[in-house]
């Protein structure tokens, strides 16, 4: 993950308690609406993380057709990534 946790907490925060200071909606509980919305950013860039790393494995399979065929690494790997996303319904 490209990001600590503590990270991610601070970003909750900023988004909740920013959008409540403009009106743009009441919270009652500021604290737990922080917890839920960084245990969503913290599950999607989990899910990016795996599957980084399904294609990194994919890549070490191929890895002798990828030296033929002259394809620079980070090229074919933003290319598989993004084949796998669309395949699944990630978004990005």
């Amino acid at each position: 993950m490209r990001l600590r946790y503590e990270q991610i907490e601070i970003i909750a925060n900023r988004v909740v308690r920013g959008l409540a200071k403009r009106g743009m909606f009441e919270v009652e509980e500021p604290d737990e609406i922080e917890k839920v919305v960084a245990n969503v950013i913290a599950e999607d860039l989990r899910v990016e993380d795996d599957l980084n790393e399904e294609v990194r494995e994919l890549m070490r399979q191929h890895m002798d057709q990828i030296r033929r065929a002259d394809v620079e690494y980070h090229e074919m790997f933003k290319v598989i990534k993004a084949r796998l996303a669309k395949e699944r319904n990630i978004i990005l």
